[in-house]
């Protein structure tokens, strides 16, 4: 009878023990979490300076923030829009390097297909392929991904006409509206 006692004071300090621990790695980790979301709103003061001008390096970094706290915390809300921040960035920054926005558009519609901006994200993608790669074949098919996924976005029309004109020199297209 005293044994059983003894074993269950032991079990209920092991219990207590294990949840003491629990919460301090909890506490600990959404402390991280905290600090990252800080560094990462830190970085966005200091991509453009006060002309206006972007300061690439913050901008690179940022990117690469964006993406980390998206890889490690996908479940918080905050992720979808950090990884579109950085397809933004991406895209009007690094057109030099096209399929690092490509490859950050993938993340951002593979893990969130119904945030509000994959939409958009989608959009960007086929524009770049078309774009800053010249690769219509990839284009082409971004632009049909995008109206079978998304047939009744207000952009649609927008992407149906752009699938009309893909490949048309942008001289002939001026000539055609002017008609």
């Amino acid at each position: 009878m005293r044994l059983d006692r003894i074993e269950k004071k032991y079990n209920m300090k092991k219990v207590t023990l294990l949840l003491m621990i629990f919460l301090a790695i909890a506490t600990t980790s959404c402390n991280v979490q905290k600090k990252e979301k800080k560094n990462i709103y830190s970085l966005e003061k200091t991509m453009v300076d006060k002309k206006g001008v972007l300061n690439e390096t913050s901008a690179g970094t940022l990117i690469e923030a964006y993406l980390d706290y998206a890889k490690k915390y996908p479940k918080d809300e905050i992720s979808p829009d950090f990884l579109f921040k950085a397809v933004d960035i991406s895209f009007a920054y690094n057109a030099l390097n096209p399929q690092k926005t490509i490859n950050i558009i993938n993340v951002l519609i593979e893990n969130y297909p119904d945030f509000e901006m994959s939409p958009m994200a989608m959009y960007i993608k086929g524009f770049v392929y078309e774009n800053q790669m010249g690769d219509y074949e990839n284009a082409l098919e971004t632009y049909h991904q995008f109206l079978e996924k998304y047939p009744d976005n207000p952009m649609a029309a927008d992407v149906q006409s752009t699938i009309n004109n893909l490949g048309i020199p942008l001289e002939e297209l001026i000539k055609t509206f002017e008609q």
